[in-house]
């Protein structure tokens, strides 16, 4: 660009952020090697920014669904995160809430230390420990990440992925080398050969048709996508802590002091602009997207995310906003769809999105979710996800079915569209991570239960099923979010013998859709009747609760076994039955089921290094209507919805609760304790179980209808209400009934499928 526009887009940047003040900092890069050609722009630092206002903590803003199908695909943003635990989570943007969805997890080899992707398709990771790096495929038709096989020998401590062309380049920072690998037709990988280059690197930048490796002093330019790279190039640069590279492969660095613009051509990279950082801030990771870069690192007011506008070539002044008074961000990377800023935090163990806007007050946090411990940093890609027709599937205890009822967009409900047996009085159900399998827990009265199996097709209907044994009067079933383990919680209300013995817990491997038996299962819970159970997000622990006990145990799952260990136990109310996890993984809520005056949900703060439980901001909600049984929460952690079973001052009815706070994204913001009775309209007879559809629209209660007084057995219900938006939550006329539909007797659980795949 001509050195006038490049001023005109400066000084225009300056007028619209009113943040520019006396003449440019000092040039400070100089080039070695080839020559630039005749007429480039001569490097020039145009401007010297103010220290930036610290926003306060940012401002979730709403984010407004979109038109999603009701089947076939979507693009959305996929994203990763290489983890401490020798794991790679994934998560998208689900296009109907915003919110970001966690949608588990593939093992490393260990300690991965980067990712990085090629063609939108396939994922590769550079195990800093083992001196490895992984590969994996993006499958659309399962929306799930798969090997591609072993991890291929890379060197010393891989820290560093770059893709060119058809080739994989990892930085081995054991023994200063980079291992070229040719990506074949089916994202497997086989070693080209090695080049050890001249200077110390940090970091690979993948370039258009180019290679970047930067060194604290100096960057070294390299021929690359055809084979071993060659060196063409070397630029001084003092400072380097990290850098990016836009989708014309120009080059933005981060130094200590300074954000620097480069352009390349044959080989050679021009310096086109540079500005300083905010007094105070420390950059340590830095994103490119269409318009802005982007920097987050520790300043004044804590971590920030700090965003310099690109206009007309040059890189504006900053705006700012605060991610948080403590963290250490380990990463940045703008979405491929050019919306998203996602940044990783290692001390939070959090992933949060923000706004990528340039105007204002700069960016807005619109997401967050619990990662894996100790994230290593961030990529991501297109990913066409697939949208599967809606189902809500009921389990219903006395005709011993699973049912499946049609979700329209609307949240409402028709069929039944399908059923299957469900054992001998199944109690609960979940659905694999893959949404291929349905499994229901079948309690038995006295001696051991089953796990009905039941295949889902692409339409979500259920096939014939199978039966896998499992121990005493099964109640609670969840399976964990990598598709590879299989909890149920065994209540031995009675056994064979007529007595009460102790819960276990029943553990399983996935390897297929039919379960298998792990050679350390059962394990033994802390008290009698374990009701309930889940596991968070993560994948790392389950929570079970323990009806007679009064209180919540957690287990570790073991990321290689799946054995579970015992780990906390935390006291809840009388009775505690169901068990969530929030969204975003970093609370845990309770129901207590016992029929006194100050029923109540308790609410658990998880302790994302051990799992460990300790009450939240706010450590109780007390309901005031019947007995607490049914649990669900929001996508965004914003709705907490009770359902109660019959009034606790001789009522015959149940009720419909809900919970708000405003804010769960900013820490230390508890929940309204006032709850919004929602059941006036529709009275229920014994409000049971709750779901919220996949899309975020409705509301189910599952009715158990209790027999009449004479004895008589009634068909139970399903009462879908609308969700109204935010603005109404506290409002009891926005939920309107979206219709009852009559199911057999006795359904005492909800489970939402289909949707986001």
């Amino acid at each position: 660009m001509p050195l006038k526009a490049r001023i005109a887009g400066a000084l225009l940047a300056c007028a619209v952020l009113s943040a520019c003040q006396g003449s440019g900092s000092q040039n400070n890069a100089s080039s070695s090697g080839t020559a630039p050609s005749a007429g480039a722009p001569t490097p020039t630092g145009l401007q010297q920014c103010q220290a930036v206002p610290l926003q306060p903590v940012a401002t979730a803003i709403p984010t407004s669904p979109t038109n999603v199908p009701a089947s076939g695909t979507v693009q959305t943003s996929l994203i990763l995160v290489p983890s401490g635990t020798h794991s790679l989570g994934f998560y998208v943007r689900d296009p109907w809430t915003g919110a970001l969805v966690d949608r588990g997890y593939v093992p490393t080899g260990q300690g991965p230390d980067a990712v990085a992707v090629s063609n939108d398709q396939y994922v590769y990771v550079a195990n800093g420990q083992d001196g490895t790096v992984s590969a994996y495929a993006w499958d659309s038709q399962t929306d799930r990440l798969t090997s591609l096989g072993a991890a291929i020998s890379s060197g010393q401590t891989p820290t560093s992925l770059a893709v060119v062309g058809s080739d994989l380049y990892a930085l081995n920072a054991g023994n200063n080398t980079i291992t070229a690998f040719a990506i074949g037709a089916n994202g497997t990988l086989t070693v080209i050969g090695a080049l050890s280059p001249s200077a110390t690197l940090t970091q690979l930048i993948a370039g258009s048709g180019v290679l970047y490796g930067l060194a604290s002093n100096g960057i070294t330019t390299f021929s690359a996508g055809s084979g071993v790279p060659a060196e063409l190039s070397t630029t001084a640069l003092n400072g380097i802590v990290a850098g990016a590279a836009d989708g014309g492969g120009d080059l933005y660095v981060l130094t200590s002091t300074n954000v620097v613009a480069f352009n390349v051509s044959g080989g050679t990279l021009s310096q086109q602009d540079s500005v300083a950082l905010p007094s105070g801030f420390t950059g340590n990771a830095l994103s490119v997207g269409t318009n802005q870069l982007n920097v987050v690192g520790p300043g004044s007011g804590g971590m920030e995310l700090v965003t310099f506008p690109l206009i007309g070539g040059g890189i504006a002044c900053p705006t700012s906003a605060v991610l948080g008074s403590t963290g250490q961000a380990t990463g940045t990377f703008v979405s491929p769809l050019g919306h998203t800023i996602y940044v990783t935090n290692a001390s939070r163990d959090e992933l949060a999105a923000y706004s990528a806007t340039t105007t204002g007050n700069g960016p807005a946090l619109m997401a967050t979710a619990r990662t894996r411990p100790t994230p290593r940093g961030v990529a991501g890609l297109v990913a066409t996800v697939g949208i599967s027709p809606q189902t809500l599937y009921v389990v219903e205890q006395a005709p011993s079915e699973i049912v499946g009822y049609s979700v329209a967009a609307n949240g409402a409900l028709s069929g039944p569209i399908t059923s299957q047996g469900g054992g001998n009085g199944p109690s609960a159900g979940a659905i694999a991570a893959d949404g291929a399998t349905f499994y229901a827990s079948d309690w038995s009265s006295g001696g051991n239960g089953t796990v009905t199996v039941l295949p889902i097709d692409g339409q979500g209907d259920l096939g014939a099923g199978s039966q896998v044994a499992t121990g005493q009067s099964p109640m609670g079933i969840v399976a964990d979010p990598s598709g590879r383990y299989l909890y149920v919680a065994n209540s031995c209300y009675q056994n064979t013998g007529g007595g009460n013995c102790p819960g276990t817990i029943s553990s399983y491997g996935l390897s297929g859709a039919t379960p298998i038996a792990l050679g350390s299962s059962p394990t033994a819970t802390s008290g009698l009747y374990p009701m309930l159970l889940t596991v968070d997000p993560t994948g790392q622990y389950l929570y079970v609760a323990q009806y007679a006990a009064g209180n919540v145990e957690g287990f570790t799952i073991d990321q290689d076994t799946g054995a579970l260990t015992s780990a906390t136990t935390a006291l809840a109310g009388s009775n505690p039955w169901t068990v969530i996890s929030g969204p975003a993984g970093r609370h845990l809520y309770v129901t207590n089921n016992h029929a006194d005056s100050t029923t109540s949900i308790s609410i658990y703060r998880i302790n994302a290094a051990n799992g460990s439980l300790t009450p939240a901001t706010t450590p109780t909600l007390t309901v005031t209507g019947g007995k607490p049984l049914g649990l669900a929460i929001g996508a965004k952690g914003r709705r907490l919805y009770v359902a109660t079973q019959q009034g606790v001052s001789g009522g015959t009815n149940g009720t419909l609760e809900v919970f708000t706070r405003t804010n769960p994204l900013v820490s230390g913001v508890g929940w309204d304790t006032t709850p919004v009775a929602l059941a006036s309209s529709a009275p229920f007879t014994d409000a049971y179980g709750l779901a919220i559809a996949p899309n975020g629209k409705a509301l189910y209660v599952v009715d158990n209808v209790p027999p009449t007084s004479a004895g008589s057995v009634q068909p139970g219900n399903i009462q879908a209400l609308s969700i109204p938006p935010f603005s109404q939550a506290r409002n009891a006329a926005a939920y309107t009934l979206l219709g009852v539909t009559t199911t057999g007797d006795s359904p005492v659980q909800a489970i939402p499928g289909g949707g986001l795949d």
